[in-house]
């Protein structure tokens, strides 16, 4: 390798680094979770209701959930589509992960909840242990304003020990609030840097 492609190669490492770090692509996803912030929040609703309407089977609640995961799903890829060109940003492919293993640990304690056969409902104050732990992880890596929010979480975890008959119910207005508010920032962070001109990092 010569000087030249030494450079170029360094260049392009550069690059890579300032992308990773660069906050765009997280105020890419402002638009789709002030979206998502009506979408969960009235499924978590819906879920408060079917309980207090003495639904137990898991039924209903897997065909709430499945629709409305599959509406964030499809939403999220039609919504980020033409948002960014180049490979995915370290930040994107941490949201992703943060947020799937968030969905597949709330399966997995509904599950147990289910086939404990337990008559009181643990799952909306472990959902905000989840919900404080994913938030948390956001906090390590894209800032310390998200470790505010499992705060937040944590607390409300606690809360719930003493509003079992409505969790979901409690669950989903919090949830509304955290994710449309974030949403709203950032996507008004983005409207900013592309009214000042600044389109962010590209690699190709």
């Amino acid at each position: 390798m010569n000087r030249t492609e030494a450079t170029q190669a360094l260049e392009l490492m550069r690059r890579v680094v300032a992308q990773a770090r660069d906050d765009t692509a997280l105020q890419n996803w402002g638009a789709i979770w002030m979206l998502h912030a009506f979408i969960n929040g009235g499924g978590f609703l819906a879920t408060d209701w079917l309980w207090a309407q003495g639904q137990r089977g898991p039924g209903a609640f897997v065909l709430l959930w499945g629709v409305l995961l599959g509406v964030n799903l499809t939403s999220i890829f039609l919504m980020k589509r033409g948002q960014q060109a180049g490979v995915r940003s370290f930040i994107e492919r941490q949201i992703w992960a943060i947020w799937t293993t968030f969905i597949g640990g709330l399966v997995l304690v509904a599950l147990l909840n289910l086939l404990l056969g337990l008559d009181r409902l643990f799952v909306p104050a472990v959902a905000c242990v989840l919900f404080a732990m994913s938030f948390a992880s956001m906090g390590a890596l894209m800032g310390r304003i998200w470790y505010g929010m499992a705060l937040l979480f944590a607390l409300a975890a606690l809360g719930m020990t003493r509003l079992e008959a409505h969790g979901f119910g409690v669950l989903g207005g919090l949830w509304f609030l955290v994710q449309f508010g974030s949403g709203l920032a950032l996507h008004r962070a983005r409207s900013r840097r592309l009214a000042a001109g600044d389109t962010g990092p590209r690699l190709v």
